[in-house]
């Protein structure tokens, strides 16, 4: 594991950007487990959807809100905005930097961490909130068409790594940030949707990781398999942090929740924003150790 990420009060809110150019890579499904388990870990956390056109994590967080209050549950929230708050509408790019810029005004040194969902497209308050951010955190499919989002891929699989639209964007912001103040990004990649079974195109798609995080500059992190609750979880608010699975889910659920929770717990240890000790959640940590991950 990294290093811990500087605490909050250091400089302020500790910023965490989940980006990528390329939808469906599983961004909001990630920020949202990353939230609950700050919350649970007792973090201060604020949350931010820059998604004008699908709001994902907005409605994420209001499956959490809404179940909650249906089944008289109390389930862990952050303080939430997304880019329509102000009048229902996207705006353009001005408009929307500019209800960006007001709402992280108001949250002052109030919260531990800002989690900043990004949009699965090129847009300029996306690149924004890249500048921003302390931690990036770029998940994306196990498929060298989604690896085609962070350096051209062609024909000749050794040929030097040319960078693609969104790295070159991601390295603008991020100098710009340094330049600015002084303070480095930390850029983790992580593999989703992996195959329960190895193959030629998971060995591939490692050797080729391997090569471009170092020419590129980011960090490789632990990936999470193609899990069939990832996506149950979705329309009661859940994640694999919350202990509800049976009641909700089925009495099937809870091997396949510990599962998942054992990836998405090494994933969030080696991003290095809270202790492993802090991610526990209420349950004993050898079981969780002890389960095997397919």
């Amino acid at each position: 594991m990294l290093s811990t990420q500087p605490a909050a009060g250091d400089y302020g809110p500790h910023v965490i950007v989940v980006g990528n150019y390329k939808g469906g890579s599983g961004k909001s499904t990630f920020a949202m487990h990353l939230i609950v388990a700050l919350l649970k870990a007792g973090r201060r956390v604020a949350s931010f959807d820059l998604d004008v056109k699908q709001q994902t994590l907005s409605r994420y967080i209001e499956n959490r809100r809404d179940w909650a209050v249906q089944n008289d549950f109390s389930l862990e929230l952050p303080v939430h905005a997304s880019i329509l708050d102000a009048d229902g509408i996207g705006g353009g790019a001005d408009s929307q930097i500019g209800l960006f810029s007001r709402h992280l005004a108001t949250l002052g040194d109030d919260y531990d961490f800002i989690v900043i969902d990004t949009p699965g497209n090129e847009s300029h308050v996306s690149l924004v909130a890249h500048g921003m951010a302390d931690t990036l955190v770029t998940p994306i499919n196990d498929s060298f068409v989604d690896l085609d989002v962070i350096v051209n891929i062609g024909a000749a699989l050794d040929a030097a790594p040319t960078p693609s639209r969104y790295a070159q964007g991601v390295a603008a912001a991020l100098d710009k940030r340094r330049a600015i103040c002084g303070r480095p990004t930390e850029w983790f990649v992580f593999r989703n949707r992996l195959a329960t079974l190895g193959s030629r195109n998971h060995r591939q798609m490692a050797l080729a990781l391997d090569v471009i995080a170092r020419e590129v500059g980011f960090h490789i992190a632990p990936g999470l398999s193609e899990r069939v609750i990832f996506r149950e979880f979705f329309p009661v608010g859940l994640t694999a942090f919350d202990q509800l699975d049976e009641l909700v889910l089925g009495p099937n659920s809870i091997m396949s929740r510990l599962m998942a929770r054992v990836e998405v717990r090494e994933l969030i240890e080696q991003i290095g924003v809270l202790p492993p000790d802090a991610l526990l959640g209420g349950e004993p940590d050898p079981v969780d150790r002890a389960m095997p991950v397919s």
